[in-house]
């Protein structure tokens, strides 16, 4: 895989990276046989691979927590199958992360994720007395091939905290409430935001209804699941309430400008 990005971006990516190689010094005792099916055989462009990943704990509080396959899944057919070696435990996701050629990281390009008839995240255990679990998961790369966006700029009152870890800006179909709905209602997410003033261009699927832009922050004490808001973009006539933008196929909605104050990282 190709890693040539930015720190945060190396950072990132880590999250997927560094519990997922088996090194191939000891054979792990469990299984997890998968069936994948994309809905279109079509490859984005700009594609640089989909792999496939497991979290004991989902989302994780830290950035050793899932396993990654180390190859991407053959790509331009409708039915792949796969396997990942796993040690014994309890598993709480299952999924697809898409990386991209020719830009960052985007956490919005976790693009599938295998749901229970709850729609929950799927669940599963492998053990000693059935160390070999089997399931299906649909797969979508529409989802990643964007064709509108979101710009504008963000308005720092007051210099980066020197505890800061990374600060990302991020759009949303609803206002997420909790750890895994920051993962549900997510459309994409730019972790590069390192200057104030700072430019964004968010890559969004369209048509969209975007509900929430907001700027999230992240201290260098912090677990993955602790973002804090700065901002967010305020709908131009109710100043309490944040914005909603309604987004057609290939447009991009400018001047969608956030002013951040870093007290609100303290609430």
């Amino acid at each position: 895989m190709k890693y040539v990005y930015l720190l945060l971006t190396l950072f990132i990516s880590s999250i997927f990276l560094s519990c997922g190689d088996n090194h191939g010094i000891e054979p792990l005792p469990g299984r997890l046989d998968l069936n994948i099916y994309f809905s279109t055989e079509d490859i984005p462009e700009n594609t640089e691979g989909v792999y496939l990943f497991v979290a004991p704990q989902f989302p994780p509080h830290a950035i050793n927590e899932m396993f990654l396959s180390p190859n991407s899944l053959p790509l331009g057919e409708d039915t792949v199958i796969t396997s990942m070696e796993l040690p014994y435990g309890h598993y709480q996701a299952i999924g697809l992360w898409w990386y991209n050629k020719n830009t960052v990281s985007n956490l919005a390009d976790l693009f599938t994720l295998k749901f229970n008839n709850e729609l929950l995240p799927y669940e599963f255990d492998i053990t000693e007395n059935a160390p070999v679990h089997q399931t299906d998961l649909w797969a979508n790369l529409e989802r990643v091939d964007r064709d509108a966006s979101i710009e504008g700029t963000i308005y720092f009152d007051r210099a980066f905290p020197d505890s800061t870890l990374l600060t990302a800006v991020a759009a949303y179909s609803q206002r997420p409430t909790n750890d895994l709905e920051h993962l549900i209602y997510l459309k994409s997410m730019d972790f590069s935001v390192d200057e104030n003033p700072f430019h964004y261009k968010l890559p969004i699927k369209g048509p969209a209804i975007i509900k929430y832009v907001v700027v999230l922050w992240l201290s260098d004490r912090s677990g993955l699941d602790d973002f804090k808001t700065v901002g967010y973009y305020v709908d131009p006539v109710d100043s309490t309430s944040p914005g909603t933008l309604r987004l057609r196929q290939d447009q991009t909605a400018t001047d969608i400008d956030i002013h951040a104050d870093w007290d609100n990282i303290n609430d």
